[in-house]
């Protein structure tokens, strides 16, 4: 990651701009799968899949954690029984996977999925992964790659 992150005084974490909204409330990784070692297995595949991509930082924080290359390009919260995840993408998928797409303006989407065993990091997933983590590697002000149409362009 580049010098140009801004790095929060109070708990480390570093973003893309200053004081950019976020939980300073940091806590170990491990916390989040006390007593659920299925969902960590879950959880460590994803990554293994994030990481294909190159390198990342983690961040836990009390409610979730993300998975940073420059800026955060997916996140996981752990449930009961599954890992409510999401990817940050810079255009709408369509897939009987996602729960939801959320269109964060003017840029993103959000794409909400929810994993519940280590063989749902798939093929299919690890290729979003590989987008997502595109995305999130771009520097600061970067246009999606020639060719590359935004959606609703001409």
């Amino acid at each position: 990651m580049g010098e140009d992150l801004w790095r929060c005084p109070v708990c480390g974490q570093t973003f893309v701009g200053r004081n950019m909204p976020h939980s300073c409330q940091v806590v170990p990784l491990q916390t989040h799968f006390e007593g659920r070692d299925e969902l960590r297995a879950v959880f460590d595949a994803f990554v293994t899949a994030a990481e294909e991509n190159g390198p990342i930082t983690i961040n836990a924080t009390k409610s979730r954690i993300t998975l940073q290359a420059r800026m955060r390009f997916a996140a996981v919260e752990p449930r009961r029984d599954h890992l409510r995840a999401h990817l940050v993408l810079r255009r709408a998928l369509e897939s009987p996977r996602f729960i939801r797409v959320e269109h964060l303006p003017p840029d993103y989407f959000i794409h909400n999925l929810r994993l519940a065993r280590p063989e749902d990091v798939d093929a299919e997933l690890r290729g979003w992964l590989a987008e997502a983590y595109l995305s999130g590697s771009r520097p600061r002000g970067a246009r999606p790659a020639p060719g590359r149409r935004r959606r609703g362009s001409r």
